[in-house]
């Protein structure tokens, strides 16, 4: 009993010790999110200045090994996604996802993201 109780503590002690951590929110943060929509808008920009954008959306189709087709509300995009920032549960094109990325922009290519940070939205 006493073992499950420490147990709980901890897992209650550092739940909420993570969950109080501060993060910058300042000109180019990556607090407010955007929609494809805007980012596609703002590619070459976004590009230029190495800013990363946070969008919430699904995953509704992989096109090869690290390549997938990432769509909100107002459109989709090709996202890359390293396997080392894929999330250790399974997920399909109805979980809806957090991403954190860098916008590549090529004139003469479709918009592309590359994934530096992907979570499970709750």
């Amino acid at each position: 009993m006493k073992t499950t109780l420490k147990k709980v503590s901890l897992i209650i002690l550092f739940s909420t010790s993570v969950a109080a951590f501060a993060q910058y929110t300042g000109p180019n943060s990556t607090n407010k999110t955007l929609t494809v929509l805007e980012v596609k808008k703002n590619a070459a920009q976004l590009d230029k200045s190495d800013t990363n954008v946070k969008l919430s959306g699904y995953v509704i189709e992989k096109i090869n090994k690290d390549t997938y087709w990432f769509q909100d509300a107002t459109g989709k995009v090709l996202i890359e996604i390293e396997s080392k920032y894929l999330p250790t549960i399974n997920f399909d094109e109805k979980t809806k996802i957090n991403i954190i990325a860098e916008v590549d922009y090529d004139e003469l290519e479709e918009v592309e993201l590359e994934v530096e940070h992907l979570e499970i939205a709750l």
